[in-house]
This record gives structure tokens, C-alpha cells and sequence, in this order.
């Protein structure tokens, strides 16, 4: 959730509202703030002041985030001033700009309602620190009980350290990515090794059961079963080989490949994925397409995801001789695909966590397990091809999905 200050630039009185570090941001970690001590205690002995800061801007205060350590710096670190003073880090940021008060006692501006000059800072050097989307950190700052005009090599100094500093913001931020990028990933590999491993699992103890049972068999229902675990085998390989090729080129990114995509075939091919697991439950399956070759741009990887995470739900949660319908149309100009089973339902309070982690994890009508990972798989994929998705459901009477795009 992004956070607002209202600062005053003081040579013009002007208020002015900033962005500031929001929720999303990363805690400054101990090592950064180690690094960011040294630059500034060194920073400080060169420029031979008695303080060197690094100031973060907060919603109703500025807080001295770190302090240079030479004894005669009178600021204390995490000690905050209001943002009623029109400060010299409140002009810093407000004007995006370095900012140069050689004596604030022989400036008409500077000199008067100045807390800094009531402690005898009474010179200022100073330049904006911003995350890299433009939200506010701050300001690194020197300050001097003495006039100072701050030479050429200081002002370098402090714009080096400025750059320092923000890179270290920026690789704050990109951990963070990464670190979702990677729970992204394991947590969609956890759902797919599950999804494969239970078809693999019912090929193994289906053809077991043959094995030891061959001899009862009839010709017919041999060749039939056969048919059906050989359907299985092909889903399931190419959806692993999909996968694996996927998992080489766009995991990494995360990032959507827009295409035009036949949903008609995507459909067909995933009830042949679970054409199984429907025959095991009687689940009669009706699909109807606007058209014979209905085309929508999407990714087709996501997409393929999404829907089979809400089919393989249809089927788990719905109860034997049960139905699923899934109808492609055109309506206001955008894809409706909605899909719809008569299963168990999903109660009111379990509906409004739907798409959170870890929240639904109850077995289906057959006993099947559940990981609690699908649901919040198709959310963030659904988000990622600027799809809607609306969920409505009632308990015995079934669960209907609609996706928009």
C-alpha cells in the first residue's frame, strides 16, 4: 500500500505531497547498514564536519536512520522531527535536487524557525535518496557548526555515495523479486509433480492390477482399459515435456508470451489429460465453443495452467455421476470461459479466501488430497495475462468459474 508525506520546500513555502517507502519495500538489512555507517563516518572525517546522515523520510516525520560517529555530531540516531519546519532534507527531497546553505544565519531564509541552526548546524550539504520506482528513501546530508561552501570534490563525494546508496536500494528490491520469482516457481513445480504424479500413480496400480489379474479380463475391456492408460501416458508426457521446456525459458521471467490460442484444443486436450479420472467418477462433461476454432490471446502455457487447476477441481470436489459444463462465448467484446460442476460447493467463508495459500486443503469427494497450492497458482496467472476471474459457488449445489479476458 503506497505511504504520502507532505513536505515544505522552504524557499518557496510551497507543500508538496511525496510517495515514500511503501509496505512492499524490503527492510534494510544489517549488512547494507554497516556499509551505509562506513560511508558516512568517512564521508564525515573527510569533509571534516562534525555530522554525516543518512535521513529517512516517514509519513508524518524525518528520522535521522543513521549518524556519523564522531563524538561532536549532536543528532542521535532514529531521533525525529515533525514535518512542520521546513527542514533543509524536507527542500532536498521536495525539489529532487543537491542543496548547498554555506551559513543559514546570513540567509534570510534559512536563518529563522530553523531547528538545525537552533544546535548551530548552520551549513548544509545534501542530496535526494529515492527507491528505483521514484518512491522516497530520503536524504544523505553533511553538516557543519561553521561556514562552509563545500568544495567541488565534496559535492562528487556526496553524489557518489547518493549513487552508492540507491544501488544498494535497488538490489534490495530485486532480492525481494527474486525471492517471489523463486516461491512462484516452487510452489507451481509442487503443484505440477502432483498433479503428474497422481496420473502416474494410478498407471502404476492399474497396471498392477492387470498384471495380477490378467487372466479375468475380457478382450474387450482389456483393449479399452489399455486405450485409457495409454491416453493417460501421452497427457502426461507432453504435459512434462511442456512444462520442462517451459521451465528452461519463461519460469525465470514469470513474464507472459501473448499469443492467439485455440482454448477449444486446450480444452479437449486437458479432458483427455483427466479423461481417466472423470470415467472413475461417472463425470459427464459438456463443452460448447462460440466457434470451431475459438481463438483468444493469451499465453497458452498460463492459460493451459489456469484451467487445468479449476477442472482438476470440478472433478475432485464433484460427486459421482456428476456434471461439468464449460462454455466458451463472446460477450462486450471479451472471452467468457466459464466452467461449472454439481459438486460439493464451497461455503461463504471459504470463498472469500479462495485464492490465499494453504487455506483450502480438503479432500475431495473421492478422498483425493488436496495441496492448497492450485488456487493460488491460477491467481497469480490469471493476473499475469490481465485476466478476471469471479467465483460463485453454493454449498451441495456446485461451483461455477468464470474467467474474462
Amino acid at each position: 500500500m503506497g505511504k504520502i508525506a507532505t513536505i515544505t520546500i522552504r524557499e518557496t513555502q510551497e507543500s508538496k505531497k511525496v510517495n515514500i517507502s511503501s509496505d512492499s519495500k524490503p527492510e534494510i538489512v544489517d549488512s547494507t547498514i554497516e556499509k551505509w555507517q562506513t560511508l558516512i563516518d568517512t564521508f564525515a572525517k573527510i569533509a571534516n564536519v562534525p555530522s554525516g546522515l543518512i535521513m529517512k523520510l516517514n509519513s508524518d516525520n524525518i528520522e535521522v536512520f543513521l549518524k556519523s560517529s564522531s563524538n561532536s555530531n549532536p543528532y542521535e540516531k532514529n531521533e525525529k522531527a515533525e514535518l512542520k519546519h521546513a527542514l533543509y532534507c524536507e527542500t532536498v527531497i521536495g525539489t529532487q535536487k543537491q542543496l548547498i546553505v554555506p551559513d543559514a544565519t546570513k540567509s534570510d531564509i534559512w536563518s529563522k524557525n530553523n531547528p538545525d541552526v537552533d544546535i548551530s548546524m548552520i551549513s548544509y550539504l545534501g542530496v535526494p535518496l529515492n527507491w528505483p520506482d521514484g518512491e522516497c528513501f530520503g536524504t544523505v546530508c553533511i553538516l557543519d557548526n561553521k561556514e562552509n561552501y563545500y568544495t567541488k570534490d565534496f559535492i562528487d563525494l556526496i553524489n557518489q555515495i547518493k549513487q552508492h546508496i540507491e544501488l544498494d536500494l535497488q538490489l534490495l528490491l530485486r532480492n525481494i523479486e527474486l525471492k517471489e520469482l523463486n516461491e512462484v516457481k516452487t510452489k507451481f513445480m509442487s503443484l505440477i509433480s502432483h498433479d503428474i504424479r497422481g496420473n502416474l500413480g494410478t498407471l502404476h496400480k492399474f497396471l498392477e492390477l492387470i498384471s495380477t489379474d490378467f487372466d479375468n479380463f475380457e478382450t474387450t475391456e482389456l483393449k479399452n482399459s489399455l486405450i485409457s492408460l495409454s491416453e493417460i501416458s501421452s497427457a502426461s508426457f507432453t504435459t512434462l515435456d511442456n512444462l520442462l521446456k517451459w521451465s528452461k525459458s519463461d519460469m525465470v521471467k514469470l513474464k507472459p508470451d501473448m499469443q492467439l490460442v485455440n482454448i477449444k484444443e486446450v480444452v479437449e486436450e486437458l479432458l483427455s489429460f483427466f479423461s481417466y479420472a472423470l470415467r472413475l467418477k461417472s463425470i459427464t462433461v459438456n463443452a460448447s465453443f462460440n466457434s470451431e476454432q475459438p481463438m483468444i490471446r493469451t499465453d497458452k502455457n498460463m492459460i493451459t495452467a489456469i484451467l487445468r487447476n479449476i477442472i482438476s477441481n470440478a472433478i475432485k470436489y464433484n460427486k459421482k455421476g456428476g456434471e461439468i459444463d464449460i462454455k466458451v462465448v463472446i460477450e462486450n467484446n471479451k472471452h467468457q470461459i466459464t466452467i461449472q460442476d454439481t459438486g460439493i460447493g464451497i461455503s461463504k467463508t471459504d470463498l472469500n479466501k479462495l485464492f490465499k495459500f494453504n487455506v483450502n486443503k480438503t479432500l475431495g469427494t473421492s478422498g483425493e488430497s488436496s495441496t492448497g497450492i492450485g488456487l493460488l497458482l491460477i491467481k497469480e496467472f490469471i493476473d499475469k495475462i490481465g485476466a478476471i476471474i469471479n467465483v460463485e459457488s453454493k454449498i451441495n449445489s456446485g461451483t461455477k468459474f468464470t474467467i474474462i479476458i
